[in-house]
């Protein structure tokens, strides 16, 4: 049985999820492999940008820079209680793991977008893992869940002090910096509802960003008809979960399970640098006033 706030955390997970989903599908469906190229970028991009912010993190409080630290130090958001992993390694120098229930994947496969899931996997996570060790990190994602089947997700992730240049070893790994003293960290106060905030922004952003750069006006239009399917479907969602839990759908109840506030305004400090390309204004426009017209608020 899930508490309220698991709850939340699982429905912020979900409309992140069918957001990138149903940009994915118009995207690919609108615009063919140039579609799909645009998607694939825009993915990408998006990777960089998380593993940038979390080897600045990192480096900030004097972490090193490596697999065990990318891994369990500072997590962007709450875990979700459905998700089931089986560890196999982790060290400073490779981590290997078998995902037994990805959410995500369950939930492409539910709405016939588990080939759009795929490309999630294959584009975002080399992209921020490797990125994140300055582009040395060794990525192989053999199996996935968004893959036919494949019954788990097998992640090998690794950094090898051989494959680093000497001024980024001691950067890396302890053993190449006989002066450092591992410094206690911080503790980290997750909220689930601003980091879904945060990265649901940053992932809109550089889907459209990649749209718009690469496909122009047809792209911009394909993001739109994602993000107007994306609104039909989250509030058909939250009537469904709300109408089980025996709750109000309210604004009280969007405000806790939406990642993104139906007033742009309103989580101003997210959009700072994420807004080109019209972004702000488009998510205004395409989703929040749609899903509030659907839920009456």
């Amino acid at each position: 049985m899930y508490t309220y706030e698991q709850k939340c955390v699982m429905n912020l997970a979900d409309t992140y999820t069918l957001m990138y989903g149903f940009i994915g599908r118009r995207l690919v469906d609108r615009l063919g492999v140039a579609g799909e190229r645009a998607l694939r970028q825009g993915s990408r991009l998006y990777g960089y940008d998380r593993a940038e912010k979390s080897r600045a993190r990192h480096i900030e409080v004097g972490a090193k820079i490596n697999m065990l630290n990318l891994f369990t130090l500072y997590h962007d958001l709450p875990a979700d209680p459905r998700f089931r992993r089986e560890l196999q390694e982790i060290n400073p120098y490779e981590r290997v793991s078998h995902t037994l229930v990805c959410p995500m994947a369950d939930l492409w496969k539910e709405y016939g977008q588990r080939e759009i899931g795929r490309i999630y996997c294959e584009e975002f996570h080399p992209a921020c893992y490797s990125h994140y060790a300055f582009d040395y990190g060794q990525i192989n994602l053999s199996r996935t869940l968004t893959q036919d089947d494949n019954t788990y997700c097998d992640f090998n992730v690794a950094l090898r002090p051989e494959d680093l240049p000497d001024e980024l070893k001691g950067v890396c790994f302890a053993e190449y910096d006989p002066t450092y003293v591992q410094p206690e960290f911080p503790e980290q106060q997750l909220d689930g509802k601003k980091g879904f905030a945060s990265l649901t922004i940053k992932l809109f952003y550089y889907l459209l960003k990649g749209a718009d750069e690469q496909l122009g006006e047809e792209g911009v239009a394909a993001v739109r008809e994602g993000l107007e399917a994306f609104a039909d479907a989250t509030a058909e969602l939250f009537k469904k979960r709300a109408a089980e839990d025996g709750l109000a759908l309210d604004a009280k109840y969007v405000h806790d399970n939406l990642p993104v506030a139906l007033d742009t305004g309103e989580d101003a400090a997210f959009w700072e640098g994420y807004s080109d390309h019209g972004a702000k204004n488009l998510m205004q426009e395409a989703f929040c006033e749609r899903l509030k017209a659907a839920l009456g608020l």
